[in-house]
């Protein structure tokens, strides 16, 4: 196919010829002439030509992080048996990653490979498609040119982005990692453990490990395993009802990337765990770097589900299904948007069932573009909710835009503080 400049030549070629016989000049029809068997060669060269060339693309990472470097890798090959005139490459992506992945290759032997990479920044979670690429072969003079598809749409997922947290730590018991690390048999029963931790006011003296006392120089505690110890359950809010909006700044965005941090602290720690959402199933409690990748897969597409303000009880029914289950576990995450009352009563009676229960919020009014009396409204709920939560021996977070979740939930870790800023909603603008 002739390209812009192909088609300039041959309609020169023609006028020329046809002023050479209007005027009876020779030289004038050859020149014409001329210019019309050049596009005609030019034609014949990338539509007869005999190259074969091959595109393979590869992406590195296919799992990558947000703001992280993704590179695109594609390597030509020509298996044909002659070699290959100028190659214009152009890989389409999708509008998140802006713009468009353009390189020329001056030309490919028989036989010959060449490989050529881009980089590509994502800014978002989510899945990214990049392609189809379109290869253009060109003639030397860029008279024709003949365009295909040499590689096919290929896609590499973005998971959210996290913080770095520390593991809560129970004000009664004083449990970490390395503590639960220090295990010894009791003797009373050949499969019985425990643990060896520092005194704390209030223990039983009873389980005073005396050898290890002696032996340290201070008071150890023996603190016997369980089965439920090194589990979790961390749930989702997927319903659309506890959100603003649904974009990049929106609270079910911090929601998702808050329940990935959660989700690298406990597969960091050597836990077993739970990811649900309010409505997706989610994935059954275990440990592993596969199970950790399905999660982060998950969160990486998770959408929220329902219109805004619709009643929907799935959340709560979620945590009833939790409460009639029974199986006593450690630790339960929720991470969600605005919660309700109701919520809050629900989460306080599954103290039964898991030894810490941690709440994080997003609440709609910190997010939404509402008035100062309707956010001074919303932080009042907030704080009724907060109350509650705390009544019942949960640690709440509640967090606002661009609050980071790690201070925050550090503090409500160590039992401290609930974490966020208590006075957000008085904010100086007039009602």
């Amino acid at each position: 196919m002739p390209t812009g400049r192909g088609w300039l030549i041959a309609a020169t070629g023609i006028a020329l010829a046809v002023a050479g016989l209007l005027f009876g000049s020779v030289a004038l029809q050859q020149v014409g002439v001329a210019l019309i068997v050049l596009l005609g060669l030019a034609v014949a060269v990338v539509r007869l030509g005999k190259h074969d060339i091959e595109v393979q693309r590869s992406i590195t990472p296919e799992r990558a992080r947000s703001e992280q470097e993704v590179t695109v890798t594609l390597v030509l090959a020509n298996k044909g048996a002659g070699g290959a005139p100028l190659l214009l490459i152009e890989d389409e992506l999708p509008s998140q990653l802006a713009g468009r992945a353009r390189f020329t290759v001056a030309g490919l032997e028989a036989g010959g490979r060449r490989d050529v990479s881009y980089t590509v920044r994502p800014h978002r979670r989510g899945v990214y498609e990049i392609g189809p690429l379109r290869l253009k072969v060109i003639d030397p003079f860029g008279l024709a040119r003949v365009t295909s598809q040499a590689a096919v749409t290929r896609s590499f997922l973005v998971h959210p982005a996290t913080e770095t947290l520390v593991l809560p730590r129970d004000a009664a018991d004083r449990r970490s990692v390395s503590t639960s690390a220090l295990r010894q048999p009791t003797g009373a029963r050949g499969e019985d453990f425990y643990a060896l931790r520092e005194y704390v006011q209030g223990d039983d003296l009873r389980k005073v490990h005396w050898p290890s006392t002696a032996r340290r120089g201070k008071v150890m505690i023996r603190q016997e395993e369980t089965p439920w110890h090194t589990r979790a359950t961390i749930v989702i809010d997927d319903r659309r009802s506890p959100y603003e909006r649904a974009d990049h700044l929106s609270s079910f965005e911090r929601s998702v990337e808050a329940t990935a941090s959660v989700v690298q602290l406990y597969h960091s720690s050597g836990y077993a765990f739970r990811l649900a959402g309010a409505h997706h199933p989610g994935y059954l409690s275990t440990r592993g770097t596969p199970h950790f990748h399905r999660c982060l897969d998950l969160l990486a597409t998770m959408k929220p589900t329902g219109r805004p303000r619709e009643a929907d009880n799935m959340l709560l029914a979620r945590l009833l299904e939790m409460e009639a289950r029974g199986a006593a576990e450690e630790t339960l995450v929720v991470v969600t948007g605005t919660v309700d009352l109701e919520s809050a009563v629900a989460l306080g009676r599954l103290r039964n069932v898991f030894k810490q229960i941690a709440v994080v919020s997003f609440p709609e009014h910190r997010f939404s573009a509402s008035s100062t009396k309707q956010r001074w409204e919303g932080e009042r709920l907030s704080g009724e909710v907060a109350a509650q939560l705390g009544r019942s021996g949960i640690r709440s977070v509640v967090l606002g835009p661009e609050e980071p979740l790690a201070p925050a939930w550090g503090s409500a870790a160590s039992g401290k503080a609930r974490g966020g800023e208590v006075s957000w909603g008085q904010k100086p603008e007039l009602v």
